[in-house]
């Protein structure tokens, strides 16, 4: 059982997730359809090794 259910693991959702788990001490489910954390800000390493936006160019 979890108090908390946030669709969408980019900045809101994680950030929101966050805070209500530190903050409130409320469980939550956090989930998304890709298999990583970040929305489009996601980061990862090329085949070279080499950090790349996967999603395109973000600050």
């Amino acid at each position: 059982m979890f108090d908390w259910l946030i669709v969408g693991a980019g900045f809101a959702g994680s950030v929101l997730a966050e805070r209500i788990a530190s903050q409130r001490q409320e469980s939550v489910l956090i989930i998304d359809r890709r298999n990583h954390v970040g929305g489009n800000a996601y980061d990862c390493y090329d085949e070279a090794g080499i950090l790349i936006h996967r999603y395109g160019p973000h600050i």
